[in-house]
């Protein structure tokens, strides 16, 4: 058996972080997250004022260190973890991910990362999740899922997830963040968000996380690729 690659692409807030830290953990594969990566470009980008210069987008791609600790999201040395799951930064990663520059900088990086934990040896493979694993960073994963909910599923999950947090949140503005997000996704030139043809499309809107979770580890073991 050799390093096994899963793919989990889908739109924004549909859960797939949740979905796939817990299959990477059950079969001891790396969790990569690619939409972290791309929220911590966007955060620094933000910093710097949002440069759109080729030069400037080059190097803010190179000179960017990302990596994953534990459940820790570090860049360029600091834990951002909380830092760059705000809508604002949401929405700078959705403008910063249509620069051909950026996704191209950006894929070798994932693709590195995967390839040195794979030579590490400590994993059996490696769970990647955003929007276009399956079709662009690992065309030829070993399995693939399409997670998917309709935008008013995924606004009240948001919406409901914010109220914990104690603040005051429209949900009318949520589902419309959500909206523009899914335009911007569905429509950008380089890599649009859309699932592989031969990807498994799961829709979690009647579905609880132990039920997808349930459904997914079905979908591995019919498939025989950890045999």
């Amino acid at each position: 058996m050799g390093f096994i690659i899963i793919a989990i692409d889908g739109p924004s807030g549909v859960g797939k972080s949740t979905i796939a830290r817990k299959l990477s953990t059950e079969l001891s594969s790396v969790y990569v997250d690619t939409g972290a990566m791309f929220r911590c470009l966007a955060l620094c980008w933000g910093r710097k004022g949002c440069p759109e210069s080729d030069l400037a987008l080059q190097e803010l791609g190179e000179q960017t260190r990302i990596s994953f600790e534990d459940e820790k999201i570090i860049c360029d040395g600091f834990d951002v973890s909380d830092e760059i799951r705000s809508e604002d930064i949401s929405s700078l990663a959705s403008r910063i991910s249509v620069y051909p520059s950026i996704r191209e900088i950006m894929k070798n990086k994932q693709r590195s990362l995967v390839k040195e934990e794979s030579e590490a040896g400590n994993y059996k493979g490696a769970v990647l999740e955003g929007r276009d694993i399956g079709t662009v960073i690992f065309p030829s994963a070993d399995l693939k899922f399409y997670i998917d909910a309709s935008p008013q599923i995924r606004a009240k999950r948001r919406y409901l997830q914010l109220l914990k947090q104690n603040g005051d949140f429209d949900f009318q503005e949520i589902l419309t963040a959500i909206l523009e997000r899914d335009h911007q996704d569905k429509n950008r030139n380089v890599a649009p968000l859309k699932a592989a043809k031969d990807a498994i499309i799961i829709d979690t809107g009647n579905m609880n996380i132990e039920e997808v979770m349930q459904y997914l580890f079905e979908c591995v073991d019919s498939s025989k690729v950890y045999t």
